[in-house]
């Protein structure tokens, strides 16, 4: 469970990752975060035991141990759709290297219904029926090639672009998987098979195919991606995911970053998704892509956004392994149905600067038009405002301590087809020990 947090990028799940940003320059992008497993709490060490004189594995090894309460209430402007309030706990432990290569990491995450009416569940707080969650969510080896390099396998969470935790509720998404992963300062590569999945509203790893759509199928998912970025500013990458006879989708971005004086930056990114069915096609024949301009522009800590996207005509974009990475996903919409063109305008406030540290705003407003079903009926258009409000303290009594407001209205032109969400959570991490 990452302590989540607001940020200003696209996708709900990396909106969940970190505080808004301090500049435009300090936005990440997608594929910024290709071999990342998102921002870590503040840790403080709440107690500690004397192994100086033992093995690295043990002298170096910690644990760590966050609690979050969540209040979730989401309707449709007439009744409600989905409502709980659940309080969860994640342990991971984190050990030191054997040999200076070898360490393990592992995490164990619970949700628990307060308050959870039976009728109201696929909140995704819980498990579909409201019922309580535990599982063992992380679970792997990491093995060091060199200090850049390492070799990962088994249970272990990612946030590349179609590929991610989507952590905006109670327990991420995770993967079963064997990675070898590269995190320079300026290539970055990943590659490797993913066998297995668990939703966040889960406790069973189940196969790739299976998670597709397709019912007991028990295909994996190969990936290779990389990124690099020049001296310039400019970052240039990629990353493809392809599921034997199911579905293969390539992601393609590019970002610039330039500090224009000592108070103004600016951030440019452009972004193209292809997707289509491959092999025997067993979740239909198709064949779309998606395109998307985004810009950024700071006055010190205040950040104002503007992003268009453009989604073909043959379908809408296929997600099933975790959240969209577009410029105009939001909250309730990802605004990438088939024919779809949506526009972005949004804002943040980052009020560290202003004597605030922890303190953020984000909002932001997103309209979707020209959409059509798959099938080419024609959609209402839908547009959603969407507000962030984070407390993180930074120091003091109350450091660990993460509070976020969230509120979300989504209109689809019929009282019934409307969303509306309200998001309390509160999240506190008890720091390290060892």
């Amino acid at each position: 469970m990452c302590l989540a947090v607001g940020n200003l990028t696209a996708a709900e799940y990396q909106l969940d990752e970190s505080l808004a940003p301090e500049s435009a320059q300090d936005a990440t992008t997608a594929l910024e975060i290709i071999t990342s497993e998102g921002e870590r709490p503040p840790r403080r060490s709440i107690f500690a035991l004397d192994f100086s004189e033992a093995a690295p594995f043990w002298r170096d090894s910690e644990s760590e141990l966050n609690f979050k309460v969540y209040e979730f209430d989401r309707n449709d402007g007439v009744t409600s759709l989905g409502e709980a309030f659940a309080a969860g706990s994640e342990l991971t432990f984190r050990s030191g290297k054997w040999r200076d290569r070898m360490s393990v990491t592992t995490t164990w995450h619970t949700s628990h219904g307060i308050d959870a009416p039976k009728n109201l569940g696929n909140t995704g707080l819980l498990a579909p029926d409201q019922s309580d969650l535990s599982t063992i969510s992380r679970a792997y080896l990491d093995y060091s090639l060199n200090q850049e390099t390492s070799i990962r396998a088994y249970r272990q969470d990612f946030n590349l672009p179609y590929l991610n935790r989507e952590d905006s509720r109670m327990i991420p998404n995770t993967h079963e998987g064997y990675v070898v992963r590269n995190a320079g300062q300026r290539l970055q590569y990943i590659g490797g098979h993913i066998t297995k999945m668990k939703k966040r509203d889960s406790e069973q790893f189940v196969h790739m195919g299976t998670i597709a759509g397709v019912d007991d199928n028990k295909e994996g998912t190969s990936i290779a991606g990389v990124q690099y970025a020049f001296l310039n500013g400019l970052s240039l990458g990629g990353l493809t995911l392809h599921t034997d006879d199911i579905l293969t989708t390539t992601y393609l971005e590019s970002s610039y970053e330039r500090s224009l004086s000592d108070s103004w930056g600016l951030q440019l990114a452009a972004q193209y998704t292809d997707q289509q069915s491959n092999g025997k096609e067993l979740i239909g024949d198709f064949d779309t892509s998606s395109w998307g301009v985004q810009s950024r522009l700071s006055y010190f800590s205040t950040v104002v956004t503007a992003a268009y996207s453009r989604t073909g005509s043959d379908s809408a974009m296929r997600k099933p392994f975790g959240g969209t990475p577009g410029f105009t996903s939001s909250m309730l919409f990802d605004f990438d149905r088939a024919n779809e063109q949506a526009w972005r305008l949004g804002f943040s406030q980052n009020f560290a600067r202003l004597g605030a540290p922890g303190l953020s705003l984000v909002a932001n407003y997103t309209k979707g038009s020209d959409a059509r079903s798959d099938s080419g009926v024609i959609l209402a258009d839908e547009d959603e405002i969407a507000l962030t409000f984070d407390i993180r303290p930074q120091s003091g009594l109350f450091e660990g301590l993460w509070l976020r407001l969230r509120f979300s209205e989504g209109d689809r032109g019929r009282d019934e087809d409307d969303r509306r969400d309200f998001r309390l959570i509160l999240s506190f991490s008890l720091g390290a020990f060892q």
